[in-house]
């Protein structure tokens, strides 16, 4: 929310500097290491490159021991939306991959690829250089954002391109370079701005590009004149070179007063355009984009230069070094190794910290390498930054609460979270707390308020994923409790119809003298045009032959997985004669293929012989009996599903692991769902068969048709469809703008919140299609059936219901499921087609790239159009599938 509006906010007052409360003013200390120039690191001997040096997922390791890799060469790929690559910042050997301790307020461990120097060289991989960037396409732009693993320089190390998309979801006007620098000791900021002037002015004319602001503020503090003098000549420069298009943006250089801590974002914005960022929010929700120094430098050599980031500049400073300035570094660098360039002192250093003294985390140790938010080495004596006093009992005296920036109540948050009560620091919005440190900076009696604050964070945290996770759990079990449910309706019902057929057998054997009246009825029935049939009989060899069939077709399937196995092992061994095994194999699966055949015409010659009885003149109707192969097809049915799902499941581990035979999966997994397309569609054939041998039998002049009894529950399940219907939308609804929150802020697992919304639309439609079928009839009493039983449908009208088809409050009915069925094929096959398109447009961009490229990227080139070839190829075969199962429907 805005904090005021027209000529007070945005880029039209971006001449005027306002204010934000609360701020304290601790002692600078910059001159120590701004006096000297920027200058460039010696190489290292070797580098400690973490997969997590940014927010979000961590990166995935591409290389192997042993492996020789050069400068800027991909060695782990990004994971996921919210992640960055990391690319090689030497050239040497890969000696190891395994965890190692790395820079973390907690002293943790994470995944290290370790790179050991060969020799003096230093041999780059660069990607193409646009200098003519501006005849790019903005995805080009973006995508090598990404590929060249830009992360911001100056906070939490959110990747660059994300903040490029941000237009697809925002309207930005204003695009602000944050150069206030205000952390204590700190000068990188500064030394980077005196130095590299003109990168950074195009840097932002890039980002410019990509997010279209209306104009591009650089704030910077009056402690730094001479950065300042800089930009403002570079942009003079820039402006009168007329060989470059005019600037579509207004470029303005902002001075601000010096104050702790009008670097951060939302302070900075403040300042600059007076408006407030809300709770919780994001720049973005006020129209604006805030970049480091650091972070435009990296994107202008990215696409001007063709370099990833792999260094950094770094301030040495503290009182415990003899030559304290900047460095550029190349990342994984030891710290001890950047320390020995500013001469230590003899007496030692007491403290090590990395970050400035407000902000930053002591280290236990040099031994520990630089990563892409590593801005600042500070090196103290005792005497300059003396250890934490011993905390004291809070006085009540407001002090935390006057300089606290965010306007938070410092004192209440620190009471909450020492009693753990979470949820209400929560309600006191502990999440603005940027953990600046002036609450605790004024606290006359020593309190660790951020330690606090930081604690009570992160348990607030662990239970919201512990949450996130029990939530799924419980979808999940639902689910399948619903799945269990169904299956034993459909189960209870096929003992109902077995029972009431083995019932009427039973009497038809007592009374033999029935069948010469069933006769008799019969001839008289044809008489009068009543269409009848006759009586089915038992037929024992036909059961025989059955059963004979199943087990060919069963040792059938043994021998084609044997065969297929024995063949597998032969293409992975390299042994064995893989053309008679191929023979072998393709020869089961004909067996295979004409048994199956073979069964099926044999169940279905046994469906059709099956016909009704005409009923005696004292009798209403007879109710078909069950087919022998009903029970073996929803066998064949569930099974097949069990194989989906299992093929699935063990292809998705597979591929994120990357461990295992994907192709052979893939192939397995289109296998089962084959199956399981033929076993639906031999259901749905002989279901279709059943209703159409099955006719109404007429009933005797004498007797009255019967009326069905309302049943004495049929309000209360009614009012439990409709209470089932509510929370299934409410559901639904919790799930659609949980996955939109966690889009817009690129936290939380997306893939599982899409997951889950779809299950709470298909439990919706699930309820929505019980409650319609349980609507009460013409009277307002729902009419009681045995499940299973057809319902007796006037003279010419279409039965209603299936053969072996549920109560309408217990299942869904058959052309339910095909409803269902065919709308998701629909979206999937939507889904597919786009994707095939995008794999298209990148085969072509590819293509197209390797035709003009030179030698040194034409290699480059050709992996990456392989690449996205084989991308394709899947792509098209998917979409295959997908029109085969469309055109099965």
């Amino acid at each position: 929310m805005s904090g005021t509006s027209g000529a007070d906010s945005g880029c039209d007052a971006s001449h005027k500097v306002f204010d934000f409360n609360g701020g304290i003013h601790p002692p600078e200390r910059k001159a120590l290491s701004n006096r000297t120039p920027l200058v460039a690191a010696p190489l290292p001997s070797e580098v400690v490159l973490p997969l997590n040096q940014h927010i979000g997922a961590p990166a995935q390791p591409l290389v192997v021991v042993g492996q020789r890799v050069r400068t800027g060469e991909l060695i782990a790929r990004a994971q996921g939306m919210i992640s960055a690559p990391v690319h090689a910042s030497i050239t040497g050997v890969v000696t190891a991959i395994e965890k190692r301790q790395i820079p973390h307020v907690s002293g943790l461990e994470d995944l290290c690829i370790v790179i050991t120097r060969e020799g003096e060289s230093d041999e780059w991989v660069k990607m193409d250089a646009w200098r003519d960037w501006r005849e790019q396409d903005g995805q080009d732009l973006i995508q090598r954002l990404q590929d060249s693993g830009v992360v911001g320089q100056g906070g939490a190390g959110f990747p660059a391109a994300v903040k490029a998309r941000v237009r697809e979801r925002h309207a930005i006007d204003t695009l602000i370079m944050n150069a206030a620098e205000c952390e204590p000791y700190i000068t990188a900021d500064d030394l980077t701005m005196r130095t590299h002037p003109e990168s950074l002015i195009e840097g932002l004319e890039i980002l410019a590009s990509l997010i279209g602001p209306e104009c591009i503020l650089i704030g910077i503090e009056d402690n730094k004149p001479e950065a300042a003098i800089t930009l403002e000549q570079a942009i003079r420069a820039r402006k009168a070179d007329t060989r470059l298009p005019a600037l579509d943006a207004r470029l303005e250089v902002v001075v601000v007063p010096t104050k702790y801590p009008s670097g951060g974002e939302k302070q900075l914005i403040k300042l600059l355009t007076n408006r407030e960022v809300p709770s919780r929010g994001l720049p973005a929700d006020v129209g604006v984009v805030v970049h480091n120094p650091g972070t435009v430098r990296a994107v202008q050599r990215a696409v001007c230069f063709g370099e990833p980031m792999i260094s950094r500049v770094i301030t040495l400073t503290g009182e415990a070094l003899g030559h304290p300035h900047n460095v550029e570094a190349r990342l994984g660098t030891e710290i001890s190794d950047l320390l020995r360039l500013a001469a230590p002192s003899p007496a030692g250093i007491a403290r090590l910290i990395m970050g400035g003294p407000m902000m930053g985390f002591t280290l236990q140790s040099d031994a520990l390498p630089i990563i892409k938010t590593t801005n600042c080495l500070l090196a103290v004596s005792e005497e300059a930054l003396p250890a934490p006093a011993v905390e004291q009992p809070c006085i009540r005296c407001g002090m935390c609460e006057q300089a606290c920036p965010a306007d938070l109540l410092p004192q209440q948050l620190y009471w909450f979270s020492k009693a753990r009560e979470f949820d209400k620091a929560e309600l006191y919005n502990l999440a603005d707390c940027i953990e600046c440190g002036a609450c605790a900076y004024v606290c006359p009696s020593q309190i660790p308020l951020v330690q606090y604050y930081r604690f009570a964070k992160g348990e607030i945290r662990s239970a919201q994923h512990e949450a996130r996770k029990s939530e799924r759990a419980r979808h999940r079990f639902e689910f399948k409790q619903a799945r269990l449910a169904r299956e034993d309706a459909e189960k209870d019902a096929k003992r109902k119809q077995r029972a009431q057929a083995a019932q009427q057998s039973a009497a038809a054997r007592a009374k033999p003298s029935a069948t010469t009246t069933s006769e008799a009825t019969t001839t008289s029935a044809t008489t009068t045009s009543a269409p009848t049939t006759s009586a089915p009989t038992a037929a024992p060899d036909a059961m025989t032959d059955l059963k004979a069939l199943k087990t060919a077709r069963a040792a059938a399937n043994i021998a084609v997985k044997k065969a297929e196995k024995a063949l597998k092992l032969a293409q992975e061994n390299g042994e064995g004669d893989i053309a008679a095994l191929e023979a072998a194999a393709n020869a089961a699966r004909e067996t295979l293929t004409r048994a199956e055949a073979t069964l099926k015409s044999a169940s279905e010659a046994a469906d059709t012989s099956v016909t009704p009885v005409a009923a005696a003149p004292s009798v209403a109707s007879a109710t078909p009996a069950a087919s022998p192969t009903a029970s073996a097809n929803l066998k064949a049915l569930k099974t097949a599903r069990a194989a989906v799902k299992k093929a699935e499941k063990a292809l998705k581990l597979a591929q994120e692991s990357g461990e295992g035979d994907l192709a052979a999966l893939e192939v397995a997994a289109n296998a089962a769902r084959e199956t399981l397309t033929h076993a639906e569609a031999t259901l749905k054939s002989a279901s279709e068969a059943a209703d159409t041998s099955v006719t109404p039998v007429a009933a005797a002049p004498s007797v009255a048709p019967a009326t069905p009894a309302a049943s004495p529950t049929a309000s209360a399940d009614l009012k439990a469809l409709k209470t089932a219907r509510a929370a299934a939308n409410i559901a639904v609804k919790k799930a659609e703008k949980a996955l939109a929150r966690a889009s817009e802020s690129g936290e939380g697992d997306i893939e599982d919140l899409q997951t889950l919304l779809a299950t709470a639309q298909e439990n919706m439609r699930a309820a929505e299609v019980r409650l319609t079928s349980a609507q009460p009839d013409g009277g307002g009493q729902m009419p009681e059936r045995i499940p299973g039983q057809r319902s007796e449908a006037p003279q010419g009208a279409e039965p209603t219901g299936g053969r072996g088809s549920m109560a309408s409050n217990v299942t869904l009915s058959q052309a339910e499921i095909e409803t269902a069925r065919a709308e998701n094929l629909a979206k999937r096959h939507k889904q597919v087609t786009i994707g095939v398109k995008a794999a298209e447009m990148a085969y072509h961009k590819a293509e197209a790239a390797l035709t003009s490229a030179d030698d040194e990227s034409r290699a480059r080139l050709e992996t990456k159009l392989d690449r996205t070839r084989r991308n394709l190829e899947h792509a098209r075969e998917s979409l295959a599938e997908v029109q085969a199962l469309v055109d099965a429907q």
